[in-house]
């Protein structure tokens, strides 16, 4: 058994990834789409949802806000691409975003994410 399964045997996530393109309308016009309208390159991938913090307070902004990093941590096979659109599910929630470059390894890849809708 190689270090990825290992690894993805702690995956109890599941993803479905969406990547832009473009498209041509029947009157030949361009349209460009984007989030769940994409291509769909993966359903229903295991994976795994982590946070980085456990959320600073930003005091920059009028109200205080506390942003939360987060990564998906994926197979190493698994190709997702900077703004590919994610929908993750954790615990029976669904967290939408938007993927960053990945930092690839022999035994996973792990994908910062911008959040798009937390927790539907």
């Amino acid at each position: 058994m190689r270090e990825a399964d290992i690894l993805a045997m702690t995956y109890y996530d599941r993803v479905t990834v969406y990547r832009p393109v473009k498209s041509q309308l029947s009157n030949g016009e361009t349209v460009f789409k984007k989030r769940d309208e994409g291509q769909k390159v993966y359903e229903d991938i295991p994976c795994a949802l982590s946070t980085h913090t456990g959320g600073e307070i930003n005091r920059e902004m009028p109200t205080a806000s506390i942003p939360t990093q987060y990564s998906l941590f994926v197979r190493p096979e698994v190709e997702i691409e900077p703004n590919d659109y994610l929908e993750i599910t954790c615990r029976g929630k669904v967290t939408r975003a938007v993927a960053g470059n990945a930092e690839r390894q022999p035994s996973h890849n792990q994908v910062p994410l911008v959040l798009d809708k937390e927790r539907v």
